[in-house]
């Protein structure tokens, strides 16, 4: 989780090194927000994120879901079937 948490820092850090990225994420934010939140702001929202905050957000979005299953390819039988796949998502909860 922490070596996420620094990529996705510096993934951030590194596009709003461009104009356009800038400005598009300042119209953005204001739009959303009605404000610009700044970069100290992002990393402690970021920071914050924990095991418990991504095992909420996984429960909410995706258990007693139903999963989506896309295959592409001329040899799908390494692919579980349909069943399978969905009895995986209910051990989630």
């Amino acid at each position: 989780l922490d070596r996420a948490k620094n990529m996705l820092k510096c993934n951030v850090l590194t596009q709003l090194e461009s104009r356009i990225v800038l400005f598009e994420d300042l119209g953005r934010q204001i739009l959303t927000y009605g404000k610009r939140e700044d970069i100290e702001v992002m990393r402690k929202k970021i920071d914050a994120v924990d095991k418990a905050t991504v095992r909420d957000l996984v429960r909410r979005s995706v258990v007693g879901m139903k999963p989506t299953l896309c295959t592409v390819g001329d040899d799908l039988s390494y692919v579980p079937d349909f069943s399978t796949v969905e009895r995986w998502f209910g051990q989630l909860s």
